[in-house]
């Protein structure tokens, strides 16, 4: 999830949370079906995406959520 979501920070301070979320979005659900394609896990858990950055990578977890205003990437996950 953290080699995904690091090389989109800079877009997404760029094109602002609307459009990050978005993309936010896509990176998720392509982590999640990469990994096994745990996708519907993922959307009945959404506090994964933020426990595994949290443990793996919490500077780019909170880079993530300063770029796209939110309190945590759950709450980015709408699909």
């Amino acid at each position: 999830m953290c080699d995904a979501i690091s090389p989109q920070l800079s877009d997404w301070r760029v094109q602002g949370p609307t459009l990050g979320k978005v993309a936010l979005n896509i990176t998720v659900h392509q982590w999640a079906a990469e990994n096994g394609g745990i996708n519907l896990a993922v959307l009945g858990d959404k506090a994964v995406v933020d426990r595994i950055t949290t443990k793996t990578c919490s500077d780019v977890r909170t880079q993530a959520l300063q770029a796209l205003e939110l309190p945590d990437l759950a709450s980015g996950i709408a699909f």
